[in-house]
This record gives C-alpha cells, sequence and structure tokens, in this order.
C-alpha cells in the first residue's frame, strides 16, 4: 500500500528494507527514546514478516517515508488497534530528511487512522526526555491519559486533532 500526501509518500515496509530500519534504530541519536533493538538483520526480518501477517489482516501499518525517487527517510506507525483508537509511534526519521518530512509523515499517518480508517482517538505515548517530540504533539492540546516514571500517554479526538493540524499545515506551507 502507498499513500500519496502533502507532497510525499508512504508506503508500506518490506523486508527489503531491514537494513534501512536498523540503520535508524541502532543510530545513538535517533535511537535514545525508543526501545532496544539488537543489531541482527535477520531478527529485524523476522519481526517485518511478522508485521506483514498482522497488516495483512488489517491490524496495523508500519510505513516508510520515501520521495519521488524512492530514497527512503522515515517510519511511522499505527497500531494497537481497538473499537475506536489507534496507537500512533514509531515515529523515526533521518537526519538527512528534507525539512518537515517527519511531520508530514506523522499528519499522513495520523489521517490514515482518522479518515481511512475510521478511528475516533489517536494514542500515543512519548518519553519524558524527548521534550522537542512532547512540545510537538502538544500543539495538538491532547489530554494527557496517564503517566509513569519515564512516559506520558496521550489521547486525542479526530476533530481537535484536525483542527490543529490545519494550523501545522498552514505554518508548514509558510516556510
Amino acid at each position: 500500500m502507498q499513500i500519496d500526501k502533502y507532497g510525499i509518500k508512504l508506503r508500506t515496509v518490506e523486508v527489503e528494507d531491514a537494513e534501512f530500519i536498523l540503520s535508524l534504530r541502532l543510530n545513538d541519536k535517533l535511537g535514545r527514546y525508543i526501545s532496544p533493538t539488537t543489531n541482527n538483520i535477520e531478527q529485524q526480518q523476522d519481526w517485518i514478516k511478522k508485521y506483514k501477517e498482522r497488516e495483512e489482516k488489517g491490524f496495523e501499518y508500519y510505513f516508510i517515508t520515501i520521495d519521488d525517487n524512492g530514497n527512503k527517510y522515515g517510519l511511522n506507525r499505527i497500531y494497537d488497534f481497538d473499537n475506536n483508537s489507534f496507537e500512533s509511534g514509531s515515529w523515526l526519521f533521518s537526519p538527512d530528511a528534507p525539512k518537515g518530512y517527519s511531520i508530514l509523515s506523522d499528519l499522513a499517518g495520523r489521517d490514515y487512522g482518522f479518515e481511512a480508517i475510521g478511528f475516533e482517538f489517536c494514542r500515543f505515548n512519548v518519553k519524558k526526555k524527548n521534550t522537542t517530540v512532547i512540545n510537538y504533539n502538544l500543539a495538538f492540546k491532547p489530554e494527557i491519559i496517564s503517566e509513569d516514571e519515564f512516559s506520558l500517554y496521550f489521547k486525542i479526538d479526530y476533530i481537535s486533532y484536525k483542527k490543529h493540524r490545519e494550523h501545522l499545515l498552514r505554518m508548514l506551507i509558510r516556510k
């Protein structure tokens, strides 16, 4: 599957993307706020194969953001679907990504959960030390539903998301 929106493309992850995924996840700076990953290409490929089974059943979608030439820039995922909500996460981008691609990718992925699948709410969590991503997400005015020692847990409804998405898009277009 491929989504073309906001001048970027999101396509679902394939086994051949394992090396790119590891290059981002194992980067010391990029990976400091995500769950640990082993440097094992076969394990990553196996994880992707199991993910593809979940994707086929419509249980989750793991995207790679690419440009018109197929250059890969980043990752994001929608998963943990329940009756009326989905979780957005696994958001990781190369420092070489064109300006704004990471935000546009996040918006396109969340749009898919809200608009194509029809969920009412998006859930996400952010490590407390990851202040840049917390501040980005606070622009949507989400509800903080819980927290623990390490993370904040948020929820946002579609109407609020859409309102704040439009504001972010206007800001990106002005730059």
